[in-house]
C-alpha cells in the first residue's frame, strides 16, 4: 500500500504558461453607478438605530459598522431632494471589508419602491454630472 501523503495531489498543469489579463480589474472602481455621500438611518438586527454617513447608490448603500454579518437583513432610512418624504429600504449585506475600527458593509437593496429608485437616479445624476470623463445624461 502507498501512502497518500507522499504523493503530489494536484495534476500537472493542463497550459504551458498562466493567461494573463489585457487589464488588471482589482486596483479600479468596477461599479456601474457611482455613490454619492448621504446621512443614513440605520437599523441592524439585534441594534439600537443609528445615524451614520455613508454612501448611496441606485442598488444599494455602504457604511461602517461593528456588526452584521453576511446575509443579514438591514433596514435604512435617508431623505434626498428629488423625493417627498423619508425612503425606507431593506437590504442584505453582501460584503464586509477591514475590521480594525469597523467594517464597510455593503448592502443590496432587496425591498425599495420603484419610485423611490427611481429618484435616487436623478438625484445621482444631479450630484454626480460627470463620472470617468464620461458626462452623463441631464
Amino acid at each position: 500500500m502507498t501512502d497518500r501523503r507522499t504523493k503530489p495531489r494536484r495534476k500537472p498543469a493542463l497550459m504551458a504558461k498562466s493567461i494573463t489579463r489585457k487589464v488588471e480589474r482589482r486596483g479600479e472602481d468596477r461599479r456601474d453607478c457611482p455613490r454619492c455621500e448621504i446621512a443614513l438611518d440605520v437599523r441592524e438586527p439585534r441594534r439600537k438605530a443609528r445615524a451614520v454617513i455613508g454612501d448611496l447608490s441606485i442598488g444599494g448603500v455602504s457604511y461602517v459598522t461593528t456588526a452584521p454579518p453576511l446575509g443579514d437583513v438591514v433596514s435604512v432610512m435617508f431623505t434626498i431632494p428629488t423625493y417627498v418624504g423619508p425612503i425606507i429600504a431593506s437590504g442584505i449585506v453582501v460584503a464586509r471589508h477591514g475590521a480594525e475600527k469597523g467594517a464597510q458593509v455593503s448592502i443590496v437593496f432587496t425591498d425599495l419602491e420603484i419610485e423611490a429608485e427611481l429618484a435616487i437616479a436623478q438625484w445621482i445624476d444631479r450630484e454626480m454630472p460627470i463620472v470617468q470623463g464620461v458626462e452623463l445624461a441631464a
